[in-house]
C-alpha cells in the first residue's frame, strides 16, 4: 500500500471538505483516556524537553472526543494503517533470497 493511500473513508455520495482552520497535529502519545457515558475523552500529547535537556514534559497539544461509533471507526481505520505498516516492515526486513549455486 502506497504511503498516500488511506484507509476506506465514507461513502463515495458524502462531500468532504476541509475546514479552512484545519491543523495537522503530530503527537508522542495519548494520557488520561476516559470513558464516561459511552463517550471517550483522550489528552493528546507531545514530549518536550526543558532547555537543559535533562528533563522531560508531556504537553497536551489537543484533546479527542469521541462517540462510541466514532472511537469504533477511527480503531477500524488504525486497525487498517497498522496492517499496512507492519506488511510494508515485513517486506523490508524480508532477506532477499540467495541465489542457487550450481556446479
Amino acid at each position: 500500500m502506497p504511503d498516500q493511500q488511506q484507509p476506506a473513508g465514507p461513502p463515495s455520495d458524502i462531500k468532504i471538505v476541509v475546514d479552512p482552520h484545519c491543523s495537522d497535529i503530530f503527537i508522542d502519545g495519548v494520557i488520561g483516556a476516559t470513558v464516561r457515558d459511552g463517550i471517550v475523552r483522550m489528552n493528546l500529547v507531545n514530549i518536550r524537553s526543558k532547555p537543559d535537556g535533562r528533563e522531560q514534559e508531556h504537553a497536551v497539544v489537543g484533546r479527542l472526543i469521541l462517540s462510541r461509533s466514532a472511537a469504533r471507526n477511527l480503531h477500524n481505520a488504525l486497525g487498517q494503517v497498522m496492517s499496512s505498516l507492519y506488511r510494508r516492515e515485513d517486506r523490508a526486513t524480508a532477506a532477499p533470497a540467495e541465489p542457487e549455486e550450481t556446479e
